[in-house]
């Protein structure tokens, strides 16, 4: 007896991690905003095992860019303006990039136990983050900068443009709520997967389906404020045409390969954006220095190719198809002279320096 006894004892502490375990269970369940699906508990857990194989195993910031456009022969057959729009600030961005002072414990707390809710969901904070609030409210300032005097130059180009976003929940937010004026009448804001975001940070992954608009939750769910909602109605999701969304980056694939896709779309006799002089892209800060770095001739200097943009704000410049009369393979080029800011500026300038920064320098003999 006193043997049995014993052996129950020793036993105590696996029964106490299987009753903890299933207490946390039980209470994940009950906190989850839907009714428990084993599908969307197995897609998230495809997905977290994903995130955490692509943060060791990705190559997407490991690539070289394309050749030098300044040192091209070829001749410019087409052109279009395109217009760099940033997403607002991102539920990661307020818990990992602002000040690491005595509120960050206390952020990341309330975000790990905000993520613990949404375990059984397709949804989360980290993975394909959402808008934070102060991302809404600076993705709403766009639509009234839209409406003021300065908002002229942007109007005009928005008029005759087709409108894109990332897979990325948080640059199809901000398109839709940014925009949402242009966007009436069935015009669609496409959604491009080669538009999603060059790092391997979990959140540049997407929840997103293959050939899925990305999913923007209503007002008032579980996280609050802090997920994107209009009013009290959910955004318009409808206009989100997902076509071109391909799904998540792979681990084989890198960023490189997203920018040329990005300019091969732009400049499809087929495609979407054949129909407008203009293409209006809401997306991401690596991605647009990035494509500057790749497409502004190398001896150029523009502050473009070493600052993000800001949150919201709003860059405009000429792209320009350069192609062989011989043939072979397209090649592109940002046009130095037509870079503008019309929102917002570059990172360290105040918005009227960076409004005024149009000109460009040339560094001596030294290329990027």
């Amino acid at each position: 007896m006193l043997q049995g006894l014993t052996s129950l004892l020793g036993q105590l502490p696996v029964l106490y991690m299987l009753l903890l375990g299933l207490s946390v269970l039980v209470i994940l369940i009950i906190l989850t905003p839907a009714r428990l699906d084993l599908a969307s508990a197995q897609r998230k857990a495809v997905l977290c095992a994903y995130g955490a194989a692509y943060v060791v195993l990705s190559r997407d910031t490991n690539f070289q860019l394309p050749p030098d456009p300044g040192k091209s022969s070829a001749t410019a057959t087409a052109k279009k303006r395109i217009v760099f729009v940033r997403h607002g600030e991102s539920a990661w961005n307020e818990c990992f990039n602002r000040r690491l002072d005595l509120s960050f414990p206390a952020r990341l707390i309330s975000y790990l136990w905000q993520e613990a809710v949404l375990l059984l969901c397709v949804d989360s904070l980290f993975i394909d983050s959402p808008l934070s609030p102060e991302g809404i409210a600076q993705a709403r300032l766009i639509e009234q900068f839209l409406e003021g005097e300065e908002g002229e130059e942007l109007r005009r180009l928005c008029v005759s443009a087709v409108f894109t976003c990332s897979s990325l929940r948080r640059a199809a937010s901000t398109a839709i709520l940014g925009f949402a004026r242009f966007l009436g009448g069935g015009r669609p804001v496409w959604v491009l997967s080669c538009l999603q975001e060059i790092s391997r940070n979990v959140d540049t992954l997407a929840l997103a389906a293959p050939c899925c608009a990305p999913c923007l939750p209503e007002a008032g769910s579980v996280i609050g404020a802090g997920i994107v909602g209009c009013g009290n109605a959910a955004l318009p999701t409808q206009c989100l045409q997902a076509a071109f969304n391909k799904g998540n980056k792979s681990l084989g694939s890198h960023g490189a390969h997203r920018l040329e896709a990005f300019c091969d779309w732009v400049f499809s006799p087929c495609g979407p954006a054949a129909l407008q002089p203009n293409v209006v892209v809401t997306g991401h800060s690596l991605w647009f220095r990035t494509f500057f770095q790749a497409y502004l001739p190398h001896s150029v200097y523009h502050e473009c190719k070493q600052a993000k943009i800001v949150n919201c704000g709003v860059v405009a410049f000429d792209l320009e198809l350069l192609q062989n009369p011989g043939g072979g393979p397209h090649e592109y080029r940002v046009v130095p002279e037509s870079i503008v800011t019309i929102k917002g500026g570059f990172e360290g300038k105040t918005p009227a320096a960076a409004r005024g920064s149009v000109s460009v320098a040339r560094k001596a003999g030294k290329s990027d």
